[in-house]
């Protein structure tokens, strides 16, 4: 039997295993943590529970797939619960920004704190979606063994701008909002347990 090596233990990392494994290989993951999981585990410091990082699983039928693959069904293994709100960016003076759920949801928290943002919010959105119409619905389910094929996206992924589409270029300078997104973001990238 064939054998492979997986880098990272996250959900990218399980992901491409369990497909490896169905395939019939030998998998062997690698990670610099103790425990699978990525971003999505939880470990304890200094007395005190901790999530690893910020998850939200935004495309649940990418799990019951990998499920699929060994005739299997998630029901049966684990419950997926919607949370409501996906955060809550709780400032200084008290207020709270909510996000998650619907676009509508958000849009009336953004109202609250500046809603000059809304229509800049719902261009962030279409921005957003077009990218991830290229980059998610038409690459996603495609191997990348051919460098070819990952290169037919690139007329569009660089038309879309998605390198350099970031929310400070569709939000008011210094608004909370912009804010919001920005410590989310940096909190993803500043990791280290």
């Amino acid at each position: 039997m064939r054998s492979v090596i997986v880098v990272g233990a996250g959900f990218g990392g399980i992901a491409a295993a369990l497909r490896a494994r169905a395939k019939g290989f030998n998998v062997t993951i690698v990670d610099r943590c103790s425990r699978l999981g990525g971003r999505a585990q939880v470990f304890e410091r200094g007395g005190f529970k901790h999530d690893a990082g910020p998850t939200v699983i935004t495309a649940p039928f990418l799990i019951e797939e990998l499920f699929d693959l060994f005739d299997k069904k998630m029901c049966d293994y684990l419950k997926l619960v919607p949370l409501d709100p996906w955060y809550r960016f709780v400032f200084p003076d008290g207020r709270e920004f909510n996000y998650g759920g619907t676009v509508e949801s958000t849009l009336a928290e953004i109202r609250k704190f500046n809603p000059d943002d809304c229509d800049n919010y719902l261009r962030l959105v279409e921005a957003s979606r077009q990218i991830f119409d290229t980059g998610f619905t038409e690459l996603s389910d495609q191997p990348f063994h051919n460098v070819t094929k990952m290169f037919t996206a690139i007329p569009d992924l660089m038309r879309l701008k998605s390198y350099k589409r970031a929310i400070y270029l569709l939000l008011s300078a210094g608004s909370i909002l912009a804010t919001s997104f920005f410590y989310s973001a940096a909190s993803c990238w500043r990791q280290s347990f």
